[in-house]
């Protein structure tokens, strides 16, 4: 990550954290998907976690 400032490289982190918590959560819900999609979709989720938490505000309900 060149040319990166400080600021940039932690919220960077906080990302791929959040990623690899996201990947777990998908793993242990034993869904097949391979291993880059999977990291694609997770840092997709993380970059854009303000809009999925918008999605999922309506839901109230935590199913089985």
């Amino acid at each position: 990550m060149h040319g990166m400032s400080k600021r940039e490289a932690d919220a960077y982190d906080k990302i791929l954290e959040a990623a690899a918590a996201l990947a777990e959560l998908i793993e242990s819900a034993a869904i097949e998907i391979d291993e880059y999609d999977l990291e694609e979709l997770t840092i997709f989720l993380a970059r854009n976690a303000a809009g999925v938490r918008k999605i999922l505000r309506p839901l109230k309900r935590t199913w089985p």
